[in-house]
């Protein structure tokens, strides 16, 4: 005997194929745990309210960039209101033609508050006229705009190396100033004397 399919017949068997659909789809895509299984999640540390990979933040004044700092991770403590950051990429961006300073760190700390941030472990700061400037760590300050540090300081270029201990650096005009146990290499002169 021949089947009449009618619009309630047609429309009932469309549901069960999509609910067949449905439940297979869910049922690939299920990665729950089986009886038996535990799962183990990765707990933050007491002092972190919140933890993130790959950051980017900017800061900026008047609708003008300032610095933008880059990490590989966060780990944001809203009770000391600091964030712990690793693998430090900074951008001190120029707006006089001088060009943009680049600074990079292994770890550091963010203060979003008083946007200041203190980066540690191969600090390297990049001008963009060839000078390079190494040392162990520094703290910028966005109020003076100034990187300081009292640690020992290594500034080198095609032509020159000076070393000192203490130094601080204006990112707006890119002025250095070392202060102290200063000594200077210069190839001119060494090239000269020779």
């Amino acid at each position: 005997m021949p089947v009449k399919l009618n619009a309630r017949n047609v429309i009932g068997f469309s549901i069960l194929i999509l609910a067949g659909a449905l439940v297979a789809l869910v049922a690939r895509n299920f990665t729950g745990s089986l009886p038996g299984e535990t799962t183990t999640l990765e707990a933050l540390p007491g002092n972190v309210d919140l933890a993130l990979k790959e950051i980017s933040y900017t800061e900026t004044s008047g609708g003008i960039r300032r610095w933008t700092l880059v990490a590989d991770s966060a780990a944001h403590s809203i009770g000391e209101g600091t964030t712990r950051i690793e693998n430090i990429r900074m951008t001190f961006y120029d707006v006089d033609g001088l060009g943009d300073l680049t600074l990079t760190a292994n770890e550091g700390n963010l203060n979003s508050v008083s946007r200041e941030v203190s980066v540690g472990g191969d600090v390297v700061v990049k001008s963009p006229k060839g000078y390079v400037l190494y040392t162990d760590w520094l703290h910028y300050r966005e109020s003076d705009r100034m990187v300081r540090t009292d640690a020992p300081v290594r500034l080198v270029s095609d032509s020159m190396e000076i070393t000192g201990t203490g130094m601080s650096l204006n990112v707006g005009d890119h002025s250095v100033v070392l202060l102290n146990d200063v000594k200077a290499h210069i190839a001119s002169f060494r090239k000269a004397a020779g």
